[in-house]
């Protein structure tokens, strides 16, 4: 008998209701926007926490550094930002949204659907010890993450998320070779969670390093682990329902393929993102402008 998945994602649902709606009220939402702006935005924030003296500065000066702020929170996808982006840029976000995809993923369908595997044949798991099993999996996701958080001092975030993809695919393999320990079934839970537990916190501050934080890395990396998330589980319960419980497995091993043949397309777009340049930096619009000896502003 398979168990639908009682996770409290419906749960969850009032929430980004709610934020959609006070994102409509303060009239953030581009399709809603008026002329009148009830929120600062972070530049005129600065600007009124400033000393006074810096008002005096010329209109000229102080435009370019308001021209670069966010105007609202869908800035970053305005078209305007993806004017003279090489396919690399592009790739690197869509790229890591798929890792993202099938990791999250992974976590919303095995914590789902372990329980309906245990108790099927060939473990046939008690259903009170087969209980045990998705606390276990999100005990040891908050293990893995508190240890993850003195280890990513040590290691850079691209070795961590190879570490985790890896021992996710090697955790699969194993759970498939021994498919009929019920021991092992405990054991590769819990190794699992570990593996997933830095996956989603390493990727961000991996992709983020590669775009030197600009661009959508954060909302394009959301998105594609909240939907993952969410589509993942919907076709494992359809495979299990018609295939059997053992392609539970199968289905997580191939995922946990697919996640890291995705990663190796993320590193390889990495070697081909062009590094950014220091002339570069010292002309863009963000940086602010400075006042020599000879009392004109330079940037």
């Amino acid at each position: 008998m398979l168990r639908l998945p009682c996770d409290g994602s419906s749960g969850q649902l009032p929430v980004p209701i709610a934020v959609f709606f006070l994102l409509y009220k303060e009239r953030m939402v581009p399709c809603f926007n008026s002329s009148s702006h009830p929120l600062l935005s972070a530049d005129e924030l600065a600007m009124e926490t400033q000393p006074a003296e810096k008002d005096d500065l010329p209109a000229a000066v102080q435009r370019p550094h308001a021209a670069g702020g966010h105007d609202d929170l869908f800035s970053c996808c305005q078209s305007k930002n993806f004017r003279g982006a090489s396919y690399t840029y592009f790739a690197v976000h869509i790229t890591g949204a798929l890792v993202l995809f099938m990791t999250d993923g992974i976590v919303g369908e095995y914590s789902g659907f372990i329980y309906s595997y245990a108790v099927e044949e060939p473990l046939s798991v008690v259903h009170k010890v087969a209980g045990y099993l998705p606390s276990l999996f999100w005990g040891f996701i908050t293990l893995g993450r508190l240890i993850s958080i003195p280890v990513s001092y040590r290691m850079k975030p691209a070795t961590m998320v190879f570490i985790n993809v890896v021992g996710v695919l090697i955790t699969f393999l194993l759970l498939l070779i021994f498919s009929y320990s019920v021991v092992f079934l405990f054991v590769g839970t819990a190794s699992l969670g570990l593996f997933l537990s830095s996956t989603f916190p390493s990727m961000l501050a991996y992709t983020e390093d590669i775009l030197q934080y600009k661009g959508c890395a954060t909302t394009v990396l959301v998105t594609g682990a909240g939907i993952g998330e969410m589509v993942l589980q919907l076709l494992v319960g359809s495979i299990i329902h018609d295939q059997g419980s053992y392609s539970f497995l199968v289905c997580g091993m191939i995922f946990g393929g697919l996640a890291f043949t995705f990663y190796a397309f993320l590193l390889f777009f990495h070697r081909m993102y062009p590094k950014p340049s220091s002339d570069m930096d010292d002309a863009s619009p963000d940086k602010p402008a400075v006042m020599d000896d000879t009392g004109q502003y330079q940037r």
